[in-house]
């Protein structure tokens, strides 16, 4: 089953066993910073449960007429059974169906930047999963803006696109509904940052902001002055 959830004693349970051993520090929330906000709406939390255990959770954070997922993560009890994928699914489907949304984006990282990791996973097959679910890619240098005091931006990121009120496929442009959600979306966490001109320049382009396959992510361009491995 997948509900949301805003009971104290179930977030505690999703950061605890499973975002906390997914992540690294950089791309996760301190845990009060976190219970504060999925308890008071700043996040929406939707948790897999099999009666007796949670098994994954997806995190939305709602950002204008975008919603970020910002986290999604399956746990031991959840994993080779198809978790992941009906978390995306109920993720994508509840955020869309909200009349405030016209996108749902997520962060995921690139493989020719991020090696596998025995903790934090593979990379390459992060975004095969999420290719298989038709996702696609914005053509941005993009890059994730510190979580919290002391931590470093995290780049070598893609924005993909998850979901739209359009169901046309990439390769296409943004419809001016799409470009404005995305771009309200990066003013909202990057406007500030002194890092965050090239994003914006990228996403206020006349001709429109491209959304390519994700298998074309390679062709995107990178922040932080990195290069892909060869």
């Amino acid at each position: 089953m997948i509900a949301p959830t805003t009971h104290a004693d179930v977030l505690s349970l999703v950061y605890d066993d499973i975002l906390r051993p997914s992540f690294p520090d950089a791309e996760l929330l301190e845990r009060d910073a976190f219970l504060h906000a999925a308890e008071t709406g700043g996040l929406e939390v939707l948790v897999s449960t099999d009666g007796r255990h949670i098994q994954g959770a997806i995190v939305g954070e709602q950002h204008d007429r975008a919603v970020l997922i910002a986290w999604l993560a399956v746990g031991a009890q959840g994993r080779s059974g198809g978790v992941g994928g009906a978390l995306l699914r109920a993720g994508v489907a509840h955020w869309l169906a909200q009349p405030a949304t016209d996108i749902v984006l997520a962060e995921v990282e690139r493989p020719d930047i991020f090696d596998p990791h025995p903790v934090y996973g593979d990379p390459s097959r992060r975004l095969a999963f999420y290719a298989r679910t038709s996702a696609g890619v914005l053509d941005l240098p993009y890059f994730q803006a510190p979580m919290g005091p002391g931590l470093p931006r995290v780049h070598g990121l893609l924005l993909t696109v998850l979901g739209t009120a359009d169901a046309a496929p990439a390769p296409r442009r943004l419809n001016r509904a799409e470009t404005a959600a995305v771009q309200e979306y990066l003013h909202d966490v990057l406007g500030s940052d002194p890092e965050a001109a090239p994003v914006i320049a990228a996403a206020t382009k006349d001709d429109g902001i491209r959304l390519l396959p994700l298998a074309d992510y390679a062709v995107t361009p990178l922040s932080g002055g990195l290069s892909p491995r060869s």
